[in-house]
C-alpha cells in the first residue's frame, strides 16, 4: 500500500536537490528499498513531478549514505541473467551513441550515411531491448500490482522508436534536407535514450531486483530469445539452485469428451489446434489474455506471443499509442456492432490478414474475444486459372 509521508519525503528531497541544497536522507534509514523505489514512482510517474535527472542525483545521494549501489545487479553475476544481459545492452547503447556523435561533423561536411551505418544498426537493437521489456518484464510487475511505471516507460519508449525511425528517414535523404535536420534528430534520440537508461538502471532495474523471484528470470530468460538481442547471449539463465518439478500429465487428458460435433481426448483438441494453419488469441470476457496456440516458436509468430503473458489483461499487452483503437474493437465486438473487425498490413514478404471476433454462447452472452491470424501471401500467388485434382 502506497506509503503518502514516505512520498512527501521524497518530494521534500527533490525540491532540496533542485535547489541545490544538503539533504537528509536519514528518514529512508528504516524504509525498505522496496518503499523507498515505490514512493519514487508515486511521485515521478503517477504525479508527474520533478525529472529523472533530479531523481538521478537523489539516487547517488542514497547510495552514498547507505553505502550500496541499488544499480547493482547482486542476484546473479552471469552475464546471461536478463538484468545483466539489460546493463550490457545499455553500455553498447552508451558507447555507439557516443561514437556516432563524434562523427557527426565529418557525416556533415562527406554527406555519406554510411559513415555511422554501422552505429545505427546497433541502435536499432533498441526494438529487442523494449519489446524485451515491455512483453516479458512488465506482465510480472503487473502481477505484483505496479502498473503506471509499465504504462510511461512504453509510452516513452515508443516516442523514442519513432525518432530514431525518423532519423533514419532523413539519413536516407541527407543529399536532400540541410543537415540541422538529422542532428537535431539524432539528438532528441540521444538525450532520450540516455534519460531512459536512467529510468531503467536507477528505478526499474533495483525495483524487479527486490521483488522478482528466481522462476520470473526463469521465464524471462527462457522467453527472450524470441525478441532478440542487442548482444551474445550464448546460453539461456537458469537458477542452478532450483528444484525442478516433472510435467505432471493429467489421466484426463487420454479421456475423450464431447467437444463441437464429436469426441477427442485434451491431447488431441490440443494437437488440432497447434496444427491450424493460424495464430490463434483468445482473451476472456473480463479482458484478460487466457490463451494462444503455439503453431510454430516464438520467433517465427506473425505476433509474437509468450507464455509469460497469460493472465495479463489485454489492455497492457498493447502499446499506449494504441490502446483507444483496441478499446474501441473491444466495445464494437463486446456490444454486437459487428461481428467481426479485420486489417492487413504488410511484413517483409508476407501480408498479414487479421481478424477479430466477438465470442457469444448458447444464451447470447459475451465470452470474449477471438484473434486469429494469417499469412496470406500464398493466396496472392494462386494460378488464375482454377486447378481441381480431386
Amino acid at each position: 500500500m502506497l506509503n503518502f509521508e514516505h512520498s512527501n519525503h521524497i518530494k521534500t528531497l527533490l525540491t532540496a536537490i533542485q535547489n541545490k541544497e544538503q539533504i537528509d536522507l536519514s528518514y529512508f534509514e528504516d524504509v525498505s528499498l522496496v518503499d523507498f523505489l515505490q514512493a519514487i514512482i508515486q511521485v515521478h510517474y503517477t504525479e508527474g513531478q520533478f525529472d529523472i535527472e533530479s531523481i538521478h542525483e537523489l539516487i547517488a545521494s542514497y547510495n552514498q549514505h547507505m553505502n550500496e549501489e541499488i544499480q547493482n545487479v547482486y542476484i546473479s553475476l552471469d552475464d546471461n541473467h536478463p538484468l545483466n544481459i539489460l546493463q550490457r545492452e545499455n553500455k553498447l547503447f552508451k558507447n555507439t551513441l557516443d561514437q556516432i556523435n563524434n562523427k557527426l561533423v565529418t557525416l556533415e561536411q562527406d554527406k555519406d550515411a554510411s559513415i555511422v551505418a554501422d552505429g545505427l544498426a546497433v541502435i536499432g537493437k533498441l526494438y529487442s531491448h523494449y519489446n524485451r521489456k515491455e512483453k516479458l518484464i512488465f506482465p510480472i510487475l503487473e502481477r505484483k500490482q505496479v502498473y503506471t511505471l509499465n504504462r510511461k516507460v512504453w509510452a516513452m519508449d515508443d516516442d523514442i522508436r519513432a525518432t530514431y525511425h525518423q532519423l533514419k528517414n532523413r539519413l536516407k535523404r541527407i543529399d536532400e534536407i540541410e543537415f540541422k535536420h538529422i542532428r537535431k534528430s539524432f539528438d532528441a534520440l540521444y538525450h532520450d535514450m540516455k534519460q531512459m537508461m536512467l529510468h531503467e538502471e536507477d528505478i526499474l532495474i533495483p525495483l524487479i531486483q527486490e521483488i522478482f523471484e528466481p522462476h520470473d528470470f526463469e521465464a524471462i530468460a527462457r522467453e527472450s530469445e524470441a525478441f532478440g538481442y542487442a548482444v551474445s547471449v550464448p546460453e539461456v539463465w537458469t537458477d542452478q539452485d532450483r528444484v525442478y518439478e516433472g510435467n505432471k500429465q493429467s489421466a484426463d487428458n487420454n479421456q475423450n469428451i464431447k467437444i463441437g460435433g464429436g469426441y477427442l481426448t485434451l491431447k488431441e483438441a490440443e494437437l488440432i489446434l497447434n496444427h491450424l494453419p493460424l495464430e490463434i488469441t483468445f482473451v476472456d470476457k473480463h479482458g484478460l489474455f487466457k490463451y494462444f496456440n503455439e503453431i510454430t516458436e516464438s520467433q517465427d509468430m506473425m505476433f509474437i506471443r509468450t507464455p509469460i503473458s497469460i493472465g495479463r489483461s489485454v489492455a497492457n499487452c498493447h502499446p499506449p499509442k494504441s490502446l483507444k483503437k483496441m478499446r474501441q474493437v473491444m466495445r464494437k465486438l463486446k456490444n454486437k456492432e459487428q461481428e467481426t473487425v479485420t486489417m492487413w498490413f504488410k511484413k517483409g514478404d508476407e501480408y498479414i490478414y487479421v481478424t477479430y471476433k466477438g465470442v457469444f454462447d448458447e444464451a447470447g452472452e459475451y465470452q470474449g474475444i477471438l484473434e486469429y491470424v494469417q499469412d496470406i501471401q500464398p493466396f496472392m500467388e494462386l494460378p488464375s486459372v482454377v486447378k481441381r485434382d480431386i
